[in-house]
């Protein structure tokens, strides 16, 4: 992508705010277009290619480019987690399977992704980055599902929204926040806290009113990062 946001407060406010978008959309196309939680994936994957490609040719370097495909994928990755469901597996097989096919991918990315210059803040962004988005909120759904069952939607909300305030703080202190492991472990607990988020408020208001509202807080937040200077030229 030629603009990209950079890694900073808001740019996880942003994720966090996507992630939890992402769930209620996620169920939104499953349930009130009534495509199921496969059936809508193609044309999830059409929706995505075509973000990309305009990108691609649009003269307007913008990152809303990136959130636009960042919403798509967390929509498309909630009814894959839910999926499990469909098939009759339980977290017993959708939590570790989930993990160890998201563990792998992000080793894969930091394997191919060159290493950051000097200054360089912002996300690389390539084929095995868009995989591992994928698998984090896949990974996110099964895993917010687990904690909601074990803490209750809002406990486990609370509780892995404070520890993503935490990890971030600890891993920037640090300076490992632009580390793949790192990064990565962040964006996964983003997914889990978001799943619980997102669940907890359709619950709460009904799943159209949701969607409505979380996304106009989506993209508020993604509004105001996009006039901010914090957008720098994408690598070739």
């Amino acid at each position: 992508m030629h603009s990209l946001p950079r890694i900073d407060t808001r740019y996880w406010l942003a994720l966090s705010a996507a992630s939890i978008f992402g769930t209620n959309t996620g169920d939104f196309v499953a349930g009130y277009l009534h495509l199921g939680h496969l059936a809508g994936l193609p044309w999830l994957l059409a929706v995505f290619l075509l973000i990309v490609g305009l990108e691609r040719l649009s003269p307007v370097k913008t990152p809303l480019w990136f959130w636009a495909a960042i919403i798509t994928m967390r929509t498309a990755a909630t009814n894959v987690g839910d999926a499990f469901h469909d098939f009759g597996m339980g977290f017993g097989i959708s939590v570790p399977v989930s993990l160890a096919l998201f563990a792998l991918c992000v080793a894969v990315y930091a394997r191919v992704t060159p290493d950051r210059k000097a200054g360089d803040d912002t996300v690389q962004v390539n084929a095995s980055y868009w995989l591992a988005m994928m698998l984090a909120g896949v990974l996110g759904t099964v895993g917010g599902d687990l904690a909601a069952k074990l803490l209750t939607r809002p406990g486990a909300a609370v509780a892995f929204f404070a520890i993503v305030v935490v990890a971030i703080a600890s891993f920037r202190r640090r300076g490992l926040l632009l580390q793949a492991a790192a990064y990565w472990a962040v964006v996964a607990l983003i997914r889990t806290a978001g799943t619980a988020g997102g669940d907890t408020i359709a619950h709460s208001i009904g799943l159209a009113p949701s969607t409505l509202a979380t996304g106009i807080v989506f993209l508020v937040l993604v509004l105001i990062s996009s006039r901010s200077p914090a957008v720098v030229p994408a690598r070739p």
